[in-house]
């Protein structure tokens, strides 16, 4: 693998994108002669992402069509949903010395 120092690289980045397409061999990026980074040539997979990470993993395209409505789901219209009152009476208790 060749070595690149990262200033030469900046400079000729146009030259080493070329010259690694023509080799196929990857170039390796050193700073103070360390190896911080590495090039190399696409590998023509696609790469896996999130959960789906099975090469033989499908979707049906009408995965999602027996799918429920709000009111089929929770068995009521949106609008008849109620929402929770505090409760009458209800005081806060008082510190001592207030």
């Amino acid at each position: 693998m060749k070595e690149v120092g990262l200033y030469e690289a900046k400079t000729q980045l146009s030259a080493l994108v070329n010259s690694l397409g023509d080799s196929g061999e990857g170039i390796a990026l050193t700073r103070h002669g360390k190896v911080v980074a590495e090039l190399h040539p696409p590998s023509g997979k696609a790469p896996k992402r999130g959960c789906l990470k099975s090469v033989k993993f499908r979707m049906a395209k009408d995965f999602d069509a027996d799918a429920l409505g709000f009111e089929e789901f929770f068995g009521e219209p949106s609008g008849a949903l109620q929402v929770a009152e505090p409760k009458v009476g209800y005081k806060a208790k008082r510190r001592k010395g207030r």
